[in-house]
């Protein structure tokens, strides 16, 4: 999946059981070629692509949000999400064009409340104009059984969270405008107990715990960071948190 994304806050400082994540500039020897992926990183470890997006026709319009919210189908009714996370928020339904313009009045790297984020939505499905803006990478799209299950969307300020969760699919997260600190932990056979997953029927693939507290259950555990700027995309295998 391609996640685009508006502007994201950054994490504290990484405790000692953090490494940094792999990463290649786009197009090098090393790494995007689809032998070079398929041999050192599809379904083994996560992989950051630096500047892949840089050449997408999104990179270059998307940071306009007024330009954006004026495109035809933008008139789309999209999902909004107000709250901390998607565990705690009360969703509504506006058009992408309103929630572009507010987004607009709201200052670089400013935290507003309450919180709000337009998150793991199909939008390319309804935004034909959006969806000839992006393209899925050569390197992933060769790579397994060589098709794409879904493409969604993330818009939000800074300051927006996802609590830790694991996907069934492969990942491409791709960032089109601001930047993203993601988190990552490696599948384990107790991942149920270790992890501390919800309880819930329908968030069985979502931690309860907070990545962050230093002095919880997640502290000890070992995990790559990734630091995403605009035009950089992430491969992150299934299954991983």
């Amino acid at each position: 999946r391609l996640l685009p994304q508006r502007r994201l806050g950054t994490a504290s400082s990484a405790p000692s059981a953090a490494s940094t994540v792999d990463t290649v500039a786009h197009g090098a020897a090393d790494g995007t070629s689809t032998a070079d992926f398929a041999a050192s990183y599809f379904d083994q470890r996560p992989l950051l692509v630096k500047g892949m997006v840089r050449s997408w026709p999104a990179f270059a319009s998307w940071p306009d949000f007024r330009a954006l919210s004026q495109r035809e189908d933008a008139q789309q009714i999209v999902p909004v999400e107000f709250g901390a996370n998607y565990m705690e928020a009360e969703r509504n339904e506006l058009p992408l064009s309103f929630y572009l313009d507010y987004l607009t009045h709201i200052e670089p790297g400013e935290t507003p409340e309450p919180l709000s984020y337009m998150a793991q939505y199909p939008l390319f499905d309804e935004c034909p104009s959006m969806l000839a803006d992006i393209a899925t990478p050569e390197w992933l799209a060769s790579t397994g059984r060589g098709d794409r299950y879904q493409t969604m969307a993330w818009i939000g300020p800074a300051g927006t969270v996802s609590p830790l969760h694991c996907d069934p699919y492969h990942n491409a997260f791709a960032q089109v405008v601001g930047s993203k600190r993601i988190r990552m932990y490696a599948p384990g056979p107790d991942d149920h107990t270790r992890l501390l997953l919800s309880t819930d029927p329908l968030q069985k693939n979502t931690s309860t715990a907070d990545v962050f507290d230093p002095t919880g259950p997640l502290s000890d555990l070992p995990y790559i960071e990734a630091l995403l700027e605009a035009g950089d995309c992430l491969y992150v295998p299934k299954k991983w948190w």
